[in-house]
């Protein structure tokens, strides 16, 4: 995660999720796939501007108690990873340089096309 190469990856429409993110080639099992990133800010400026936008979907997660990852305007691919009960990756966090950071991580192999999915569990999304 600290030299930031990812996998290839794409942006698909999927009906009824917004926006899927897909594997563009075979990802290997604990292959590092990408980085979260937006503006850190603090938990409850992060549920004002949900409240504020009031969208079905959500693009924060949650790094410290404290602190929300918000990439609904500043972000990466890594925002579009829908959810699955049966994921096809893992989110970890990291510190690099000083900061904390989170990357979404293969727990299985992914064939080229395939949807990245995440579990967004209880305080994925700086919900509590």
């Amino acid at each position: 995660m600290q030299q930031g190469s990812q996998a290839a990856l794409a942006l698909a429409r999927a009906p009824g999720k917004g926006i899927a993110l897909l594997a563009d080639a075979r990802i290997e099992k604990e292959e590092f796939v990408v980085q979260y990133v937006g503006e850190v800010v603090s938990r409850k400026l992060y549920a004002a501007r949900e409240q504020k936008v009031n969208s079905e979907h959500s693009y924060g997660m949650a790094v410290t108690s404290n602190e929300v990852i918000d990439a609904r305007y500043i972000g990466g691919m890594a925002r579009f990873a829908n959810h699955s009960c049966s994921p096809n990756c893992n989110v970890e966090r990291w510190e690099v340089a000083g900061e904390i950071c989170c990357g979404l991580f293969a727990n299985q192999t992914i064939a080229a096309g395939k949807e990245i999915t995440i579990n967004y569990g209880p305080n994925l999304f700086g919900r509590r």
